[in-house]
């Protein structure tokens, strides 16, 4: 699935146990309207994590982005022996 991507972010992601790191880049695509007026969907990948992009859903536009952000903040979090960074080592959640 390709998408119009609107933005991204390069991470870093450390293995706790090895002390690795891989980069990892969020891209964020155009929100649409899969029933107009119904439902939205905006789409999704986090490369070097997912194996392609996924659409997450919302009410309206809006909705389809903020639920999209959610999901980012989710699944980064929800990684096994991991720390997402900043390029350079600085822990990127709190």
């Amino acid at each position: 699935m390709s998408f119009d991507k609107i933005v991204e972010r390069q991470l870093w992601l450390a293995d706790r146990i090895s002390g690795t790191h891989a980069e990892i880049c969020i891209e964020i695509g155009r929100p649409r309207w899969t029933e107009p007026q119904v439902k939205a969907a905006c789409p999704v990948h986090i490369r070097g994590v997912m194996k392609g992009p996924i659409d997450v859903f919302g009410s309206d536009l809006l909705s389809a982005l903020e639920c999209a952000l959610d999901f980012v903040g989710t699944e980064l979090k929800s990684l096994p022996n991991s720390q997402v960074q900043w390029p350079g080592g600085e822990a990127y959640f709190d």
